[in-house]
């Protein structure tokens, strides 16, 4: 063989370990983004079937409240008109707090679940 040949030879066995490595890369990225997808659809799910459950939850203890407070007071629509106005003044609270009690979570969870340790260790070199 002459020298010619050899670095054909090598440049064609190092593009061959390049397509090799970069298809290693995208399989690595799609496993990464599926196992990343799993768990943000995991937490969508059990958030959405907690969320159903304290909704009935609530909706019956509400209802329930409301009847003894219109039991207490004798008139009914006194004991609905009361618990409606506390929950107006609880989504107000809610409203003004989204950001704390809702935004800031959620970006929270998914900066830990997209950027790595690795990544946050060069970024504050």
């Amino acid at each position: 063989m002459n020298t010619e040949e050899k670095y054909t030879d090598n440049f064609r066995k190092l593009l061959q370990e390049t397509k090799h490595y970069l298809n290693l890369q995208k399989e690595y990225a799609l496993m990464d983004t599926a196992d990343k997808l799993t768990v943000i659809l995991s937490t969508v799910a059990i958030s959405a079937i907690c969320f159903v459950l304290c909704a009935m939850i609530l909706f019956f203890l509400t209802f329930a409240l409301a009847y003894w407070i219109g039991n207490l007071t004798g008139n009914l629509s006194l004991g609905f008109i009361s618990i409606s106005a506390l929950l107006a003044i609880i989504l107000l609270i809610a409203f003004k707090k989204r950001n704390a009690w809702v935004v800031q979570p959620l970006a929270r969870m998914m900066v830990r679940l997209f950027v790595t340790k690795e990544e946050t260790n060069n970024e504050q070199s």
